[in-house]
């Protein structure tokens, strides 16, 4: 049988929709009926052949990491979910090979989970490699009720779930944003105040409002430890603790200051801590523009333009 793919042929060609043979599912996997997906950065990197100085690639390749869907149909050794029950999760393998832009995917049971009955599919589809990566950034520095979370890059994938499950756990909140939509969007998350990083020195009108530092720092934005120590080491009350999604967390430049690189792991029990979060948190979902499956290349281009939130693509259902 056959199905609608979104497929990389090579590095010099731009990626498709083309028909390629469905996949059966094989030992400890599970075949998945794809209804909604997401665009991250990520996936921009991989499909542009940027991915390429960490990843493997096995052409054709059909890219896409985030998936919510039905199972189709179950492997041998697979012991739930069963089949029609509705699923996400995320592929993420050290080989471009078989991604979730499809109209069906085959995962390893334990990178998926069942998805509440509370949580539509569109938010479910965006949850998988933001919301493992927010997680693991909120379980690296620890924040509990009554802490105060700075977190630079609110408004993207990643940013938009750290807010929202810090801000249910009790968490206060700065995230920085810009006035208007992504400020409106962050302070939906639930954030409680707002720092316009357009405006100038973000480690500067964070410290004003807060001398006594605040109690952790997730960094999504910067890349180089000489902008992330500078920041950290403003920002942070003694004691406190940052997280870096971009090993901008460099121990010579932070001088004691306990930092972590993010590398987020998946697993069938951090899903379904996400899956709970995700349903527990603010009324108003994290997707803010939703797309056709013909259209994921404008889903693409959006990204690219500094979209607010997540974007959705809709591949069935």
């Amino acid at each position: 049988m056959r199905m609608r793919a979104y497929q990389l042929t090579g590095f010099d060609a731009r990626p498709r929709i083309t028909d390629v043979e469905r996949p059966t599912p094989g030992e400890g996997e599970v075949l998945v009926e794809v209804r909604t997906s997401s665009v991250n950065p990520l996936d921009a990197n991989i499909a542009a052949g940027r991915a390429r100085r960490y990843k493997r690639y096995a052409f054709p390749a059909v890219l896409g990491t985030d998936f919510a869907g039905v199972v189709a149909a179950t492997g041998p050794g697979v012991t739930g979910p069963a089949v029609g029950e509705r699923v996400f999760g995320l592929l993420h393998a050290d080989t471009v090979r078989s991604g979730a832009f499809a109209e069906y995917v085959t995962v390893p049971q334990g990178q998926l989970a069942v998805i509440p009955a509370a949580l539509d599919d569109l938010t479910a589809g965006a949850l998988g490699l933001a919301g493992v990566t927010a997680l693991s950034c909120l379980d690296a520095v620890g924040v509990g009720k009554a802490d105060t979370l700075l977190v630079v890059g609110a408004s993207g994938g990643v940013g938009s779930f750290a807010t929202r499950f810090a801000s249910a756990r009790g968490v206060r909140v700065v995230a920085t944003a810009r006035p208007g939509a992504e400020e409106r969007h962050v302070r939906a998350a639930g954030a409680a105040e707002t720092v316009d990083w357009s405006a100038g020195d973000v480690a500067a009108a964070v410290r004003d409002r807060h001398p006594a530092g605040v109690t952790a720092v997730i960094d999504l934005v910067d890349r180089d430890p000489a902008v992330f120590a500078p920041l950290v080491t403003a920002t942070l009350a003694a004691g406190g603790r940052a997280a870096s999604t971009l090993r901008a967390a460099d121990p010579q430049s932070l001088h004691g200051i306990p930092a972590v690189n993010v590398r987020p792991r998946v697993d069938a029990e951090l899903l379904d801590r996400l899956a709970e979060l995700a349903q527990d948190g603010p009324r108003e979902s994290p997707v803010t523009a939703t797309y056709d499956f013909d259209r994921i290349d404008a889903a693409f281009a959006a990204l690219a333009a500094g979209a607010v939130g997540k974007l959705a693509v809709r591949i069935g259902g």
